[in-house]
């Protein structure tokens, strides 16, 4: 049985999740927990923002979120995402899964609907690759589909694909930033990959 790392999260979070795969499902729509948050919920750390994400329309999802919870919605469709924003100054924000394609190397993407495959594989790195399923049938399921798990293991930051710090070479900082933040040497076809960028 795979341990459910959503039982981590702080009381807030969870019902933020539960609702949002609940309101997820009721749509036929399936809602994940996604990036840098399944990253700390599996590495016992404390999760700052929660990345929402939905393989359908983020935007319903969010506007009955804001019903549900008394919030305002804030879309942005060019994106394919949504914020719910509250009164007290908190936000959540949704997005619908995608793909993105870099027209020249550093420009901004563009954004396409995707699958949910396509959108983990746009991050980063592997170890921020993940997501974990939120809907009530399959709560708790974690899937990764380029082994960032096995990753977080190895204790190793290791990029997606080799084009990755061309089309965005902020991820170069970003890498570093992860090898001082956790302790994880950045591996060496990696680093021969920024070496190169």
């Amino acid at each position: 049985m795979v341990r459910n790392f959503l039982e981590r999260l702080e009381a807030g979070s969870f019902k933020i999740v539960c609702d949002a795969g609940l309101l997820a499902e009721q749509s036929a729509q399936r809602a994940f927990v996604a990036g840098g948050c399944v990253r700390d919920l599996i590495l016992g750390r404390k999760v700052k923002d929660l990345d929402i994400v939905i393989d359908g329309d983020a935007a319903l999802v969010a506007k009955k979120f804001a019903s549900l919870h008394g919030g305002t919605v804030v879309r942005y469709p060019q994106f394919g995402t949504a914020t719910v924003k509250f009164p007290d100054g908190r936000a959540i924000d949704f997005a619908s899964v995608r793909q993105e394609v870099y027209p020249s190397p550093g420009a901004l993407p563009v954004v396409t609907p995707g699958t949910l495959e396509q959108d983990l594989f746009r991050r980063d790195f592997t170890i921020n690759a993940m997501a974990i399923e939120i809907g009530p049938e399959r709560f708790g399921r974690l899937i990764d589909h380029y082994n960032g798990l096995n990753d977080l293991k190895r204790k190793a930051v290791r990029v997606l694909h080799s084009k990755s710090f061309i089309d965005d070479p902020t991820r170069i900082l970003r890498a570093v930033r992860f090898e001082e933040r956790f302790g994880f040497p950045i591996e060496p076809v990696t680093l021969g990959l920024i070496r190169l960028a």
